[in-house]
C-alpha cells in the first residue's frame, strides 16, 4: 500500500494520459462542487426563513376571540367571543409543565397628540415578556419592565415612525404624549425588523395600567411561549389542548374557526421543515446523479488503462505478481484520481459558500455554509466512489492470464 515504486508507477500512468484523466476527473469534481454548493445554499435558505419568518420565540401560540359562524348549544350565530384574565389564569394553571411563560394584551385604538400633532394610533397594553415575542427591537431607551407593571406607570414605548410624527429631529425619550385623556412619558423607541410602517406606528404601555384605566378584565390576545426543548409535535398538541379547552369555556363549536382564532407557528415550522427535507432530497438526487456519471467516467478511463497495460500486467503475473497485487494497483489508481479531483471540487465549493456571507440576503439566503460533518461524509462518499469506479476494471485485470496477455496486440 505504501510502496513508493508502486505510487510512482501509478502517477506515471496518470500523467501519461493527462487529457483523458483530467476530463474524467473533472466530472467527479463538478459533481461534488454542485452537491456541496447546493447543500450550502440550502442551509442558507433555511437560515433565511428562520431569520425572516420565525424569529422572537417563533414557536409561540397566540389565541384571540372572534365572531361565531354557527349556533352551538343554544347560543346563536354571530356572538362576539372575548377572552379575559380568567382564561389567562386557566391556561397558565392547566399547562404549567409545558409553558415557559404566558402573556396577554389589551389592544385599543385611541387619539394620540401633543402640542404640535395628533392622530389615531394603535396602543397595546403588554407585559414585559412581550418584548421577547415580537420582531421589534428597542433602539433607544428601554421596554416596559416589572416596576412599570407594579406601579401602573403611565409609560409608553413608541415606534420609530411615531417618534418622527410627534418629535421630528428630536430625541423623544423623556417627552410626553397624551393618549386618550391621560399623559404618558416616552421611555423607549423601537424599530421593526420587518420594516413595516404599521408596526412602527404602534405604541406599547404596561398591561396593568391599561387594565385599570379601561376598567376591564377582557384581553385582546393570549400568547403562550412553550418551554424550551419541546418538539414540534408536542407544541402542536399543546396548542390543540389549549384551543379545545377555551372552546369549551366559551361554548364555541369545535369546527367554528371564526369564533376563536388560534395561531400555532409549529404547524408552519413543520411545513417549512418538510419543504427543506424535500429540497435536501432534490440536492442529493442531483449530486448523486452527477456523482454516478463521474464514477462511470473514472471506470471507463480505468478500463482503457487496463486494456493498454494488458501485456505489462501479464508480465507482472508471469514474474510472480498475485491477482491481489494487480487488483490493489488498479484500485489505488482509481481512488487517487477520484480523491484528487473530488477534493478539488469539495474545496472550491466550501470556499465559495463559506465566503458568500449575506450577499444573497435579497433571495432569503443568509450565511450559507456546510457543516464539518457533511464535509467528512462527502470525503467518505468520495473514497467509496473511487473504490467503486475502479473495482470492475481491477477485477478484470486480476483475472488476466499471463499467456493471454503476452499474446495481446
Amino acid at each position: 500500500m505504501f510502496d513508493s515504486d508502486r505510487w510512482r508507477e501509478i502517477w506515471s500512468s496518470i500523467t501519461s494520459n493527462k487529457l483523458r484523466t483530467a476530463l474524467s476527473g473533472l466530472t467527479i469534481a463538478l459533481a461534488l462542487f454542485v452537491f456541496i454548493t447546493l447543500y450550502g445554499l440550502g442551509n442558507g435558505l433555511q437560515n433565511g426563513f428562520q431569520q425572516e419568518f420565525f424569529q422572537a420565540n417563533s414557536l409561540n401560540i397566540s389565541v384571540s376571540g372572534g365572531t361565531t359562524d354557527m349556533p352551538y348549544q343554544g347560543y346563536k350565530q354571530g356572538r362576539t367571543i372575548e377572552l379575559d384574565v380568567k382564561d389567562v389564569h386557566f391556561v397558565k394553571e392547566s399547562f404549567t409543565r409545558d409553558i415557559k411563560y404566558i402573556v396577554s394584551t389589551i389592544a385599543k385604538t385611541d387619539t394620540v397628540k401633543n402640542e404640535s400633532n395628533s392622530g389615531s394610533y394603535s396602543i397595546t397594553g403588554v407585559y414585559p415578556e412581550y418584548e421577547h415575542v415580537i420582531n421589534e427591537k428597542v433602539t433607544l431607551g428601554r421596554f416596559i419592565n416589572e416596576k412599570d407593571m407594579d406601579n401602573q406607570a403611565k409609560s409608553i414605548v413608541i415606534g420609530r415612525l411615531v417618534a418622527q410624527d410627534f418629535y421630528p429631529n428630536q430625541v423623544a425619550i423623556g417627552k410626553y404624549l397624551q393618549v386618550g385623556k391621560s399623559m404618558y412619558q416616552v421611555i423607549g423607541i423601537f424599530e421593526s425588523k420587518d420594516g413595516g410602517d404599521n408596526a412602527e406606528r404602534a405604541i406599547y404601555a404596561p398591561f396593568s395600567t391599561f387594565k385599570t384605566i379601561y376598567a376591564t378584565d377582557k384581553v385582546s390576545s393570549i400568547i403562550v411561549v412553550p418551554k424550551d426543548g419541546l418538539s414540534l409535535d408536542n407544541i402542536e398538541n399543546l396548542s390543540n389542548s389549549i384551543e379545545q379547552n377555551l372552546r369549551k369555556r366559551h361554548n364555541v363549536a369545535p369546527t367554528d374557526y371564526g369564533g376563536l382564532w388560534v395561531r400555532n407557528a409549529a404547524e408552519s415550522m413543520k411545513d417549512t421543515n418538510q419543504f427543506f427535507v424535500i429540497l435536501t432530497v432534490i440536492v442529493f438526487v442531483i449530486g448523486g446523479g452527477s456523482l454516478i456519471a463521474g464514477i462511470v467516467s473514472i471506470g471507463n478511463i480505468m478500463v482503457f488503462s487496463v486494456k493498454e497495460r494488458t501485456k505489462e500486467i501479464g508480465i507482472r503475473k508471469a514474474l510472480g505478481a498475485t491477482p491481489f497485487h494487480v487488483l490493489g494497483l488498479i484500485l489505488q489508481e482509481a481512488i487517487l484520481i477520484t480523491l484528487i479531483f473530488g477534493a478539488l471540487g469539495i474545496g472550491l465549493a466550501a470556499l465559495l459558500v463559506e465566503n458568500l456571507g449575506d450577499s444573497l440576503s435579497e433571495y432569503f439566503i443568509y450565511n450559507p455554509g456546510v457543516e464539518t460533518n457533511s464535509l467528512i461524509t462527502a470525503c467518505i462518499i468520495l473514497f467509496m466512489s473511487g473504490t467503486i469506479s475502479g473495482l470492475i476494471p481491477a477485477l478484470n485485470a486480476a483475472r488476466i492470464k499471463p499467456i493471454d496477455a503476452l499474446r495481446d496486440e
